[in-house]
């Protein structure tokens, strides 16, 4: 059943602890808090405490879960790089209410200032990330957490602002509440112009899967997105139409797509918010068509191992296959690699952990005329026997290609004088792509 997202107002529960959000510490690596913030009650800092220390007791920080039990609380934590968003709840919070508004603070974050947000970016901004908590979250409610909402009341940090706020005494926070903020279109901006208008969408699909030995496809799932961005003058309103809309079953929509509509004609009309947004997102499972072929044979002796794997293209029509890579773990144990491929390039390398070593094939392209293979051995201290087949790990990008079939059928735009540009582009990726041997 399609759900909607997205910022604006919502209803507040009348039920006082129904789905509240009670505080949030931001903690580097080492444990120091970097932000904190309560909206109802205070937790005392001794929760970070708490969490670093189930966090010493494990191996890898990964293994940490998200949701640590305590005697008085519940600690619910997301980790970006070095950076951990912390939340302590009671009994009466649903975890994944909080883990969803961690992730959200995140997505604005990396909006704010880029992909790559660590404990310094924090320190650098601490006090406009204070701004964009008061306004996303209000009373331990979420508030306001729609991007382009926030870019109107909010300035992001650019060279240009930072010079106003020195040099002019201006403040990043506007005074007055932008306008269009309480209309029933509060995700677009009034009055937005360009001398060139257009709108493009990308339909993105990402491919999650396990091979099993014998090539048959044992469990699948295909994540598709539709992302537009768009750049159109005044107030337009869009009609799209798919191609196999039955597809579109499990949907997550933007808040600004009429629901009733979609439900009742397959048909997505809405209003656009200004920019690049995710428009919606599907997810299909069962057997699919896979773009590439991977057939591994890894045999291990005493003290040695014999690797030969060969990979392909499935598709009927040529489309290139791109930035192929095919991670090859083995045990810890192996003290050196003798692997040649007769395409692309073969190296090995320590992982972080230290629990095993890997061999990594990158390849920029499947040729056309032959199929690329590598072949060679592995050599283990002597007597050595190794207790596991290992699980090849596959990236690849394909442009122009989806393996749904899904695509873009009609594209009406209406209530505009102009005749903007219009564009579709389509690309798929593997997600966690396994192969066992």
């Amino acid at each position: 059943r399609p759900r909607q997202t997205g910022g604006g107002t919502p209803t507040r529960p009348r039920h006082p602890c129904a789905k509240m959000f009670p505080n949030l510490f931001i903690i580097n690596s080492t444990g120091e808090v970097l932000i904190e913030k309560h909206w109802e009650g205070k937790a005392p800092r001794k929760v970070v405490e708490t969490f670093m220390e189930q966090q010493v007791k494990k191996e890898r920080k990964i293994d940490v879960t998200p949701v640590i039990e305590t005697p008085k609380c519940f600690l619910v934590h997301s980790r970006r790089g070095d950076i951990v968003l912390l939340t302590a709840i009671n009994k009466e919070t649903a975890p994944l209410f909080v883990l969803e508004i961690h992730n959200k603070i995140m997505q604005v974050m990396y909006h704010y200032f880029g992909p790559s947000v660590s404990s310094r970016t924090v320190r650098d901004h601490f006090s406009l990330i204070y701004h964009l908590l008061d306004e996303m979250v209000d009373g331990g409610f979420p508030f306001t957490t729609d991007i382009n909402q926030l870019q109107a009341m909010i300035q992001p940090p650019t060279i240009v602002n930072k010079m106003m706020e020195t040099f002019a005494n201006s403040d990043s926070v506007k005074k007055a509440l932008p306008e269009g903020m309480l209309t029933k279109i509060p995700w677009r901006r009034t009055g937005v112009k360009y001398h060139s208008n257009e709108i493009c969408f990308d339909l993105l699909e990402e491919i999650n899967c396990i091979i099993e030995r014998n090539s048959n496809l044992s469990v699948c799932e295909i994540k598709g997105s539709i992302v537009c961005t768009c750049r159109l003058s005044g107030m337009p309103d869009i009609t799209l139409t798919v191609t196999h809309p039955s597809l579109i079953q499990d949907a997550v929509l933007h808040r600004c797509v009429r629901i009733n509509r979609f439900r009742r004609d397959r048909v997505i009309s809405f209003v656009p918010p200004d920019g690049r947004f995710t428009l919606l997102t599907y997810f299909l499972r069962g057997p699919a068509q896979l773009p590439i072929f991977v057939r591994p044979s890894i045999t291990y002796t005493d003290g040695s191992g014999n690797v030969s794997i060969s990979i392909g293209s499935k598709m009927r029509e040529y489309k290139a296959i791109e930035d192929i890579k095919v991670v090859i773990p083995f045990p810890k144990e192996m003290l050196s690699s003798n692997l040649t491929a007769n395409s692309g390039s073969v190296s090995t390398v320590e992982t972080a952990t230290g629990h095993h070593r890997e061999v990594h094939w990158n390849l920029p392209r499947i040729p056309q005329n032959k199929s690329p293979t590598l072949e060679g051995s592995v050599l283990f201290p002597p007597g050595f026997k190794a207790d596991y087949r290992p699980t090849l790990v596959v990236h690849f990008n394909v442009k122009m290609w989806n393996t749904s079939g899904l695509q873009v059928d009609g594209l009406n735009v209406t209530d505009v004088k102009y005749k903007p540009f219009r564009g579709v582009r389509t690309a798929t990726r593997a997600g966690r792509f396994h192969v066992r041997c």
